[in-house]
């Protein structure tokens, strides 16, 4: 990496709606570097630039991080950030229902991308010299199992899995990429408006859902997006740990938040 790295770029799976989408607006809000992998149509965007890929294809992985790992290389920030963002529910229902083609489109964009964009990402910056970061998100879900959501509690555990793996094999290396999972909580995304269409025999839980929204608990992906980047920027997502943002306190002006334990779970995690 050239230049004089007086910034951060940010790279974001997952920007045409909901948290990736606030991310991306919060991003260049800040002034920083955004680069975006969407399904959206190639080209620039408020803050940057998106490359066109769907994460359902890896090939298509492949090409698009080739090629903005390129574009980072070039830039000269001082650190740059990869938030896999990126994920689908669906489909909701009981694993006897369940085609077997979209079970692997399922694993493919929750579970099987997330592990390529970051093989990518550790590979490709490897001679970078500034400092590297992965954010994953990932949902309570990993640690909480819902009837009917059975392929999305098993992508976010192996997510979570996956992380704590990954962060172990770059401490090993003085120059290793620093690797988090961080949960957002509920929030008022298109993903919980699927969740409360759903049908009751479909998830049982359903009716929880509907009352999260009924009551206000439902963050919005702007607040969520805001708390993410003042965690990373103040250096509170350290390696290995797995966070949930509604464990965050405001000291001042900063933001603080501890890890989650790797077992157990709070109850209406989502």
């Amino acid at each position: 990496m050239t230049g004089d790295r007086i910034q951060t770029a940010y790279l974001v799976t997952g920007t045409t709606r909901g948290i990736g989408k606030a991310l991306a607006a919060e991003v260049a809000a800040r002034g920083q570097r955004l680069f975006t992998l969407s399904r959206a149509p190639e080209g620039p965007v408020a803050g940057g630039y998106n490359y066109t890929c769907d994460l359902r294809y890896s090939d298509q992985i492949d090409q698009a991080m080739a090629r903005v790992l390129d574009a980072l290389g070039r830039v000269g920030c001082r650190e740059v950030v990869l938030i896999c963002n990126a994920g689908v529910l669906g489909p909701i229902g009981f694993i006897d229902t369940l085609p077997a083609d979209r079970m692997a489109d399922h694993m493919q964009v929750n579970l099987l991308a997330p592990m390529q964009l970051m093989g990518c990402f550790i590979d490709g910056s490897r001679s970078w010299q500034g400092a590297r970061r992965i954010i994953l998100i990932t949902s309570g879900a990993g640690r909480h199992p819902y009837a009917g959501w059975s392929l999305y509690c098993a992508a976010k555990a192996g997510m979570d899995m996956v992380m704590r793996c990954v962060a172990l094999e770059q401490q090993t290396r003085p120059d290793g990429v620093s690797v988090c999972a961080v949960a957002p909580g509920v929030v008022a995304t298109d993903m919980q408006a699927e969740i409360r269409g759903a049908d009751n025999a479909d998830f049982p839980n359903r009716d929880r859902f509907v009352q999260f929204q009924a009551s206000g608990q439902l963050s919005s992906p702007e607040s969520v997006a805001a708390t993410l980047l003042d965690l990373d920027a103040g250096g509170q997502l350290v390696a290995g740990g797995l966070y949930d943002l509604r464990d965050v306190v405001r000291e001042g002006d900063a933001a603080v938040i501890a890890p989650r334990a790797t077992t157990g779970s709070r109850s209406g995690d989502g």
